[in-house]
């Protein structure tokens, strides 16, 4: 893309007398960039920091084996095995040097590789090849100018930069296959550890860590967001990151009241989703969000899940009510086909066994034992009876089900459908007076 703004024009001059990659920063990146490992196969390892391949069992080459790891008698270097056939092995990373010239905090973002073979001579050793492929520039506002290579066309692969073309301004952009990534928010995972920072980020709360966030989009976030920048001078770096995954242009932290409250408090938040889940379930109960006891919790799990629980048993309190009221309809049904078996009891001294005479009375059964007799709508099957055992206090114990076609015991439960130390004896008794419900038949 031609340079359109001054201050596109004046960043190509600027990527014009950046430094190239030093040698030293070469080398952290072919030190760092790439795990210490070895392919193990048939007793061999093939070592990919050298390329010496070397025989597990061999006692003169002083061999040292520490559970899935070996070293390596040529280099000395500790390795981390992996059960391999492999022969050619190729591996590549981002690697991000972060710098800084005039106002401008720069992300220069580099692919680092490493080709190996282990019977190709040439390549026995390891082959490191590094190049430039993004830069973000940053001014101190926290406005972004992308400075990239072109990508080449390769189906299902964002990121497959031409490196034959020269570095040039680029617009971001969703790619046709990733939707959701854009490529020149490059989170790399090795950065090298020298920095020159620009002194707005150092003001604004960077203090060298990038808490989950990219490089780039956090230095952005810190310099064009005030919240973001109260949040990292608190600490509270899980609000932060937070913020930026909810898209911080447009969304605030909710709460800020109670936030205020944390940070004097020096509350930290170690899990910013579950504390403003909590924070709304303390505005549903009226409680207040200002006062420090209910805002900075000692165990905000725990007190969560209490509230959390306690939502849900009024919930499931006003569900109950309303199904019991949407069920009435079904009353008269169940009365007109299950009526004739109301009045049917058995049992011994210690277990009384009796018909559910109505709807409600089915639904009170469902909750008071916590499975689905009620919820599945039992009432509404014509060829099942469903009859509660109680002990003498009148404790529900389990619930039976009998198929009135083959007056079969189909299922006994107990509390969220358990077996009771009683269930054998409960459905010998059901199976003992059978007769009893054939005969109202």
């Amino acid at each position: 893309m031609i340079p359109k703004t001054k201050q596109q024009k004046h960043i190509i001059d600027l990527h014009g007398k950046l430094p190239a990659i030093t040698e030293k920063q070469k080398q952290w990146a072919f030190n760092n960039c790439f795990d210490k490992k070895g392919f193990h196969s048939k007793g061999s390892v093939w070592c990919l920091h050298c390329g010496e391949v070397f025989k597990m069992d061999t006692s003169e080459l002083m061999i040292s084996v520490v559970g899935d790891k070996a070293i390596c008698p040529k280099c000395g270097t500790l390795l981390k095995l992996e059960n391999s056939r492999k022969t050619k092995y190729k591996e590549s990373w981002y690697y991000s040097i972060i710098t800084r010239i005039e106002d401008y905090q720069v992300c220069r973002h580099f692919v680092v590789e490493k080709t190996m073979s282990k019977y190709t001579q040439c390549l026995k050793e390891p082959y490191y090849w590094i190049q430039e492929a993004v830069q973000n520039w940053i001014d101190k506002k926290g406005k972004e100018t992308i400075v990239a290579r072109p990508c080449k066309c390769i189906p299902r692969v964002y990121d497959a930069w031409n490196f034959a073309k020269p570095m040039e301004i680029r617009l971001r952009g969703h790619s046709l296959y990733y939707h959701t990534h854009d490529k020149y928010d490059i989170d790399a995972k090795h950065i090298y550890p020298y920095r020159n920072i620009i002194p707005q980020l150092k003001r604004n709360g960077y203090t060298g860590h990038f808490h989950g966030i990219s490089c780039s989009e956090l230095f952005k976030l810190l310099l064009s967001d005030k919240e973001a920048e109260i949040l990292a001078k608190n600490k509270q770096y899980d609000l932060l990151r937070y913020k930026w995954k909810r898209n911080y242009k447009e969304v605030c932290v909710p709460f800020s009241h109670s936030l205020r409250i944390a940070n004097k408090n020096k509350y930290i938040i170690k899990d910013a989703s579950m504390w403003i889940d909590y924070l709304h379930l303390l505005n549903h109960f009226n409680l207040d969000t200002h006062n420090a006891h209910y805002v900075c919790p000692k165990n905000l799990k725990a007190e969560h899940d209490r509230l959390l629980a306690r939502k849900q048993r009024i919930e499931a309190k006003k569900e109950l009510k309303k199904r019991i009221a949407e069920a009435q309809k079904w009353e008269a049904k169940y009365q007109e086909t299950k009526g004739k078996f109301f009045g049917i009891c058995f049992g011994n001294e210690d277990i009384v066994i009796t018909v559910i005479q109505s709807v409600a009375e089915m639904a009170e059964e469902g909750q008071a034992m916590h499975h689905c007799v009620y919820s599945m709508e039992y009432y509404k099957k014509p060829n099942s009876l469903i009859l509660s055992a109680k002990d003498k206090a009148g404790n529900r114990i389990e619930t039976i089900e009998i198929d009135l076609k083959t007056f079969k015991v189909v299922q006994s439960r107990g509390v969220c459908n358990k077996n009771t130390e009683q269930h054998d004896e409960i459905v010998k008794l059901v199976q003992d007076n059978i007769k009893l419900i054939k005969q109202a038949a």
